[in-house]
């Protein structure tokens, strides 16, 4: 169990930072990005159910998008998939 300092200091932690601001291997914070500084700042190994109560009454909940962009085009994202998409993946090996 974190103390209310700990939770406050974790709380923080997420609002103010992104995980690869910490040198962390995560993009978003998920339970095991936010599980990851706990252990070595406070000496605790919290379970992904325990991280995941802690996010849940602190108000961070996962966001899913409501309904795919209005503006999307399938005919346009089929085109770019198609001709502009096998450029790039070409580049990057």
């Amino acid at each position: 169990m974190l103390s209310q300092v700990q939770e406050d200091t974790i709380q923080r932690l997420i609002i103010d930072k992104r995980p690869e601001q910490l040198k962390m291997d995560f993009s978003l914070w998920s339970r095991a990005a936010v599980g990851q500084p706990i252990e070595p700042e406070f000496g605790i190994q919290l379970q992904v159910r325990s991280i995941d109560k802690y996010l849940t009454r602190w108000g961070f909940t996962p966001q899913k998008p409501i309904e795919r962009a209005y503006e999307q085009s399938p005919a346009a994202v089929q085109a770019w998939l198609e001709g502009e998409y096998p450029a790039i993946e070409q580049c990057a090996r």
